[in-house]
């Protein structure tokens, strides 16, 4: 017979040789990638009548022989769950097949540009009641005859307290290929209050093999305004309330103006205007997005200028849905009309 201590080691020895067949044998598959994730969507719909109620099944007065409880793995334990429908336990229920899920239909047109990436608090939008982010796209078209040319996009972004906003135009076509077009227009500034107070505006035009570039630059604590056509600039006196080419539109659409006229400093960039716009009564304009009700702002026009007017739908948050370009004689020379909107406050 053998000592005990040479029985408790040949004991561990097969202890050990049986742990390491068992782990041996488990082959653990590597993670799957983590596919991206889709968004949902959902609708609310009225609960499914209850199943009828099944007959209850009489007991066998034969007596059972009871069975011996079986050993399961502990589980953790669920939360509580509230059922819809209780279920009678007597009588299996199918589970129906859900309908097809419809996406909500939201206005024409009109979608959230960005869904959020983690869940958090909402907060408070800088301006209550406008989209914090945005962009409109419009059909592009010259000349009094509306010849098509290209689209422009129009986008403005708020966060914390500082907006931007551009546009950008771009021909298309054999227009393109023969005579390229480019119209960008860019406004950075704070938002005070409820309007945006632009600090530097950027403009680049091109047309055909000539081009040019200005820039405006605000100092409102000094009260000077820094403008021109790049590389040449000058500097002026910057008066209250004045505006850029593109922060000029989002104003409008942030406090829409009372019927009557307005004037205010105006910059496109190479020199500072006081200009006026007579706000006229809203009419019906027909747009790819169907007959819009729209509020005209239309420049007052002055010899050898040229000027514009813009059309603010209020059913697009005072959007400007068209504008229209004059030249320096008065004809119409250019035509921005809506082809889509979308907003988002991710």
């Amino acid at each position: 017979m053998r000592p005990p201590s040479q029985r408790l080691l040949a004991a561990a020895a097969l202890s050990m040789a049986a742990h390491a067949a068992l782990l041996g044998g488990i082959h653990i598959p590597a993670p799957e990638p983590a596919t991206d994730l889709q968004p949902l969507s959902a609708r609310l719909e009225p609960l499914p009548p209850p199943p009828p109620q099944a007959k209850p099944v009489p007991r066998s007065t034969a007596a059972r022989k009871p069975q011996p409880p079986q050993q399961v793995a502990a589980l953790p334990r669920p939360a509580p769950v509230e059922p819809a429908v209780a279920i009678p336990a007597a009588e299996p229920v199918t589970a129906p097949v859900p309908e097809p899920a419809i996406n909500a239909q939201p206005e024409p047109a009109v979608v959230a540009s960005a869904a959020a990436t983690m869940f958090r608090e909402p907060e408070t939008p800088p301006l209550p009641g406008f989209p914090r982010k945005g962009r409109i796209t419009y059909l592009l078209t010259m000349g009094p005859d509306q010849t098509p040319v290209g689209r422009t996009v129009q986008s403005w972004e708020f966060e914390d307290g500082r907006y931007t906003a551009g546009s950008d135009s771009e021909s298309t076509g054999l227009v393109e290929l023969f005579r390229p077009h480019r119209y960008r227009y860019l406004s950075q500034g704070s938002i005070v209050g409820d309007r945006l107070r632009p600090e530097r505006f950027l403009a680049s035009i091109r047309r055909g093999s000539r081009s040019e570039e200005a820039q405006a630059l605000f100092n409102w604590d000094d009260n000077m305004l820094r403008l021109g056509r790049l590389p040449q600039q000058a500097t002026v006196t910057l008066p209250a309330g004045s505006q850029d080419w593109v922060s000029f539109m989002y104003n409008l659409a942030l406090t829409p103006p009372a019927p009557g006229r307005i004037t205010l400093p105006f910059t496109r960039g190479s020199r500072l205007d006081t200009v006026s716009f007579d706000v006229l009564p809203a009419e019906s304009i027909d747009t790819p997005l169907g007959r819009l009700l729209a509020v005209p702002v239309v420049q007052v026009r002055t010899a050898g200028q040229e000027s514009m007017a813009l059309w603010l739908a209020s059913e697009y948050r005072n959007l400007p849905v068209r504008i229209r370009f004059f030249n320096r004689e008065g004809e119409l020379s250019g035509e921005q009309l809506v082809s889509e909107i979308q907003v988002g406050n991710p």
